[in-house]
């Protein structure tokens, strides 16, 4: 995913592209060449004052074609509120680009009023993000590697994290509803207790693969 291939999705504005930091240092770096009234903005949470920001930028219309593109992981839920009239109707000569690498934990209400695209995996468009083939053997050696530690230094991120992993097992089970339930349940496991996610992942692995 280029800006480029942004570019060719007009009059589309806005969208929310699945991506790691570096894609957004790249996309980044192409942006500001092709169009010097490119902004940027690269947060580990994607707040209300950042939000109230975006408004700000939009409504202020200079004329010209404007990119405003933003890197998170997580993004808060009182920050949608704030920034769904601004995704609906953007400024004609404004283009807002979310980037992050756990677009299914970004509020349903955002989500819906954007477009989704990857990166680099999948064709543009795609609704059907960071969903591959599986295996018992490398869901679990990606768990290991993920969360090689149980310390819980940065429990909103690594909780992402699991959660995109246990979407990816989903996906997998999804005509089988007694796995897709064990998968259901460890969702809720996550949220409900103090479980390590690395405990939760591999309890989910043994259970459906």
């Amino acid at each position: 995913m280029t800006i480029d291939d942004v570019a060719i999705l007009a009059p589309q504005k806005t969208f929310l592209i699945q991506s790691s930091e570096k894609d957004f240092d790249s996309f980044l770096a192409t942006a500001m060449i092709q169009n010097p009234f490119t902004s940027a903005l690269s947060v580990p949470r994607f707040t209300t004052d950042h939000a109230r920001a975006l408004v700000e930028f939009v409504n202020e219309g200079t004329g010209t074609d404007r990119l405003y593109i933003i890197f998170f992981s997580v993004f808060s839920p009182d920050a949608a509120q704030i920034i769904l009239k601004a995704l609906e109707e953007p400024d004609l000569d404004t283009t807002i680009v979310l980037m992050t690498p756990y677009p299914y934990l970004v509020p349903i209400t955002i989500r819906s009023r954007v477009m989704l695209l990857h990166t680099a995996t999948q064709e543009v468009g795609s609704p059907d993000l960071g969903v591959r083939p599986l295996s018992r053997e490398g869901l679990l050696a990606q768990i290991k590697e993920e969360f090689a530690s149980d310390a819980e230094d940065d429990a909103a991120t690594r909780r992402a994290k699991a959660v995109e992993m246990l979407d990816m097992l989903e996906a997998y089970v999804r005509k089988t509803p007694q796995k897709a339930d064990i998968i259901y349940k460890a969702k809720g496991m996550l949220f409900a207790g103090n479980l390590p996610t690395k405990y939760v992942l591999e309890y989910a692995a043994s259970m459906v693969l």
